[in-house]
């Protein structure tokens, strides 16, 4: 990694490292004279691992370094990790578990927003102070929640990332919709249809499509009847794959636009079963670029420093953001740690270096959302490698 490399993944976290302050650690929960505590859960064995792992194990890089550079304030980071499985039931029993027998001073974890949903009562009751990894259901932390924060793009603000990109397309006048019929995807797509037809696009198939559909043609037949100019879909990845593999087989050959749960569009192509049905499709994204990109370069090296075995992928940047708002909320809550310290710290910040992500995170007592910004990522024309579009529509192809 180059010296400014270096100095940008970095920059404010060597100052909190070094600043060992004098004084035996309180009796909060977690803490030790020389340790903290921190829960992480996700979804960590079979098919939806693929949001767990590869998720968690960016800001577990971040948390290793950190610890390699002296901690915070003297004290290093263990990290206790349970499986959810994206399950809600197996997300609240991982995180009483964290709570209540790992006895951990704070939580940061959450990937599949219907199982991160799961564990919410338990985190609210307790008071912990909890940094959402990247489940982007609205409900997760709006209204706010004393001790509830989420770094991440929303869901709803998901939606409007991909709306301000469909309205600067040339051309596109009638769109048809797909999605699914959960909570997730209703608060994705709510604010999305309520403003659309606004901006002079008009809805002229708006289709459902269930968890777990082995098939898409009905969606995709109806949406080829109606000649739309493009479709945006509300879908979970394997859906959205189909979708777009359907689409192709039956020759509705138009842009296709999806949320962030499919910005790793390397991963759609392969469920895709290659390029074709999905060389038009874009995607929202809250990180700046994917890894392999010059911007996260860093990124991509500290992944090779800690886990030599694994490869690095877009997936390991998701949590970065929150990693680097613990840190630097660890750092101005001080010596004398106390859960109630912590939260109070975050509550402060604002334009705190956010790692890969679009924006620079700000939080207050009011507002617990940090970055409601982000941009739109597709695949170049040989499927090699994904291209950050930006937040309106110029022609990358």
């Amino acid at each position: 990694m180059s010296p400014k490399g270096k100095h940008k993944v970095f920059s404010g976290l060597v100052g909190a490292a070094l600043a060992l302050m004098v004084g035996s650690a309180g009796a909060e929960i977690g803490v030790t004279d020389d340790t903290i505590k921190i829960g992480m859960y996700g979804p960590l064995h079979g098919k939806v691992s693929l949001y767990g792992y590869p998720i968690n194990n960016g800001p577990i890089a971040i948390y290793k370094e950190v610890n390699e550079m002296g901690g915070i304030h003297g004290r290093k980071i263990e990290i206790y990790h349970e499986d959810s499985d994206c399950n809600p039931q197996k997300a609240a029993a991982a995180v009483k578990k964290l709570i209540h027998q790992d006895k951990v001073f704070m939580i940061h974890g959450g990937s599949c927003s219907g199982a991160t949903l799961g564990g919410i009562r338990e985190i609210t009751d307790s008071g912990i102070p909890y940094m959402i990894m990247a489940a982007t259901m609205d409900k997760l932390a709006t209204p706010v929640v004393k001790n509830i924060f989420r770094p991440a793009l929303s869901g709803s603000g998901d939606g409007m990332v991909m709306l301000d990109f469909l309205i600067t397309m040339p051309g596109v006048k009638r769109i048809a919709v797909v999605r699914h019929t959960n909570d997730w995807a209703n608060a994705k797509s709510s604010k999305f249809l309520a403003q659309i037809e606004s901006h002079g696009i008009e809805i002229v198939s708006d289709e459902e499509m269930e968890r777990k559909a082995t098939d898409a043609t009905a969606q995709v037949l109806k949406h080829k009847k109606v000649k739309p100019d493009a479709v945006a879909t509300f879908l979970y990845p394997a859906e959205a794959a189909l979708y777009t593999r359907d689409a192709e087989k039956y020759g509705l050959d138009v842009p296709i636009l999806g949320t962030n749960a499919v910005m790793d569009l390397m991963d759609l192509k392969k469920r895709a079963g290659g390029l074709g049905p999905v060389k038009n499709f874009y995607a929202a994204a809250f990180i700046q670029a994917p890894m392999g990109d010059y911007k996260t370069a860093a990124f991509r090296a500290l992944m090779t420093k800690h886990f030599p075995d694994d490869r690095p992928q877009s997936l390991n940047l998701y949590g970065m953001g929150g990693a680097y708002a613990v840190l630097e909320g660890l750092t101005r809550a001080g010596r004398d740690l106390t859960r109630e310290k912590l939260i109070a710290a975050f509550n402060t910040l604002d334009g705190v270096y956010a790692g890969p992500m679009t924006c620079t995170l700000k939080f207050t007592e009011d507002e617990h959302e940090g970055c409601k910004q982000g941009t739109m990522w597709t695949l170049s024309s040989d499927g090699g490698r994904i291209i950050d579009v930006g937040k309106t529509w110029r022609d990358v192809k």
